[in-house]
């Protein structure tokens, strides 16, 4: 985790054996996935081609440990809503996606980067940036370390979906 112009930045790369075609429409069907109880609905906004290319924007609605404290300060509670922007180059067998919450603004941000690319005919790789800012010093560290922890989720919840975790079930 590193620092960059008083945002955290989180940074990881992970490995997908399976090809990246798998990879790539797992990445839509992803939800529901044990490790994504949080995610309360997904909606697809836009999507077209163009030039060969696949680009969808998605609306994800999903809850917070910081509502749940909201509910403890007796403050209005609000679901986080997150836009996803993705565009998907069969071509050159990649995925480029951006996540970024669009409420809850005041208090934080977090956008998040991910490129899945075809490292060969049985693996594929995820490099992913998040960027993280917020007004509180202390929910910034508390945010940055908690997407390490949903980053590792999301991954595996990627497995799941993916049938890489054995007895893996997508009943939540």
């Amino acid at each position: 985790m590193a620092e960059d112009q008083g945002a955290r930045v989180f940074e990881n790369s992970t490995s997908f054996q399976r090809p990246w075609g798998e990879v790539s429409s797992a990445f839509f069907d992803r939800y529901p996935n044990p490790n994504s109880k949080h995610v309360m609905t997904v909606d697809t906004i836009d999507q077209y081609v163009r030039d060969g290319k696949l680009y969808t924007t998605r609306l994800i609605q999903k809850s917070s440990k910081f509502a749940r404290v909201a509910v403890f300060l007796k403050l209005p509670t609000k679901p986080v809503f997150v836009t996803e922007t993705s565009v998907v180059d069969p071509r050159e067998e990649q995925l480029w996606a951006k996540q970024e919450n669009i409420n809850h603004t005041k208090f934080g941000k977090c956008v998040e980067r991910r490129w899945y690319r075809k490292e060969n005919l049985r693996e594929t790789i995820l490099e992913r940036r998040a960027t993280i800012t917020a007004t509180i010093g202390a929910l910034k560290d508390f945010a940055a370390n908690r997407f390490g922890e949903r980053a590792t989720g999301s991954d595996n919840g990627l497995r799941c979906v993916l049938g890489i975790i054995e007895g893996c079930s997508r009943k939540v």
